[in-house]
């Protein structure tokens, strides 16, 4: 067929242009590589994030401190769930534990509430105890009501072994109860201050816990409560333990009149052994006079070591408590 045209033949086409080779192209991780990569690089420079930056790592942002580039739904799913289960397993072994020591304290109050100390040359009816010791651990470690529901399970199990304390339990139930409620109120309003949040920033620097500056605001906190506390107990003896005293055995010879000459023959033993007693408090010729000599002293012994050993405890414990579990 001469008119039949002849097909021609396709052009060849142009190469087409490759894209530069990116060599500061990462290779591509999965989100568990990428995730525990970030962990190395933080324990390595041990860095403390303030709070801005635990909300973003919380969350699960943490591209905006060790990645470039965003991270997907589903890393940042994987990051917040793995965060969570950690969270969890690390609440229910806090919770475990906080029980655990509660019960521990509960038995050591209930125990030390029996061990009751009269020192030589004073009255017979001033007795301490170190009850309180245990009831602050809890509250420290674990939560202040739970110190003072510690106080009040505590007496009213002595109670029902010991009838006779009927007059000195409400007295014990109130110090103890203002010993534990004043550090804890006082420490909470000084670690909220403003000279105290710009010391809390030198944990940044010196790495410390932050139950090391913690201690510091116990420690305050301890001083005002034990001064207020023994004063009070001052109050406690004049209106609550002297006249249940009075009404429940006054027939066996607890009566102002006896109560008084316990405290004189206390007086003059106390200046037979200690002679510059008397120089400092000449003589003793009313109840105040006793109440300040030996009430007020006594008391301050007892919940300065009570606070003391409460607080030393409460430094080891707390890092028992909040450790990471295995």
């Amino acid at each position: 067929m001469p008119n039949q045209k002849r097909p021609h033949p396709p052009r060849p086409q142009p190469p087409r242009p490759q894209s530069p080779i990116n060599r500061n192209q990462r290779p591509i991780q999965s989100a568990e590589a990428r995730y525990y990569q970030y962990l190395e690089k933080r324990d390595e420079k041990n860095i403390i994030y303030d709070d801005e930056i635990e909300k973003l790592e919380s969350k699960g942002s943490l591209n905006s401190l060790t990645f470039e580039g965003e991270l997907t739904d589903e890393e940042n799913a994987f990051i917040i769930s793995g965060e969570e289960d950690k969270k969890a397993d690390k609440g229910f072994s806090v919770k475990i534990k906080k029980l655990f020591l509660s019960i521990i304290c509960l038995f050591l109050a209930f125990g030390l509430n029996f061990v009751q100390i009269n020192f030589p040359n004073t009255p017979s009816i001033v007795k301490i105890d170190f009850s309180a010791l245990p009831e602050l651990l809890a509250a420290l470690a674990v939560n202040p009501l739970v110190g003072i529901g510690i106080v009040i399970i505590k007496n009213a199990v002595y109670y029902a072994f010991n009838p006779n304390a009927i007059a000195s339990i409400p007295s014990k139930i109130i110090l103890d109860t203002v010993f534990i409620l004043i550090i804890w109120i006082v420490s909470f309003i000084i670690m909220k201050t403003k000279p105290y949040k710009s010391w809390l920033k030198e944990r940044e620097e010196k790495c410390l816990p932050y139950r090391a500056y913690s201690i510091g605001a116990l420690s305050i906190s301890s001083v005002i409560s034990v001064i207020a506390t023994s004063f009070l107990s001052v109050l406690t003896l004049k209106k609550i333990l002297l006249p249940l005293l009075y009404h429940f055995f006054g027939s066996y010879g607890y009566n102002p009149e006896n109560i008084f000459n316990t405290y004189q023959v206390a007086y003059q033993n106390l200046i037979t052994a200690m002679p510059f007693i008397e120089k400092v408090v000449p003589s003793l010729d009313s109840l105040n006079i006793g109440i300040m000599l030996y009430n007020i002293p006594l008391n301050m012994l007892k919940y300065s070591l009570c606070a003391v050993f409460a607080i030393v405890a409460y430094y080891f414990i707390n890092d028992i408590i909040n450790r990471e579990p295995q």
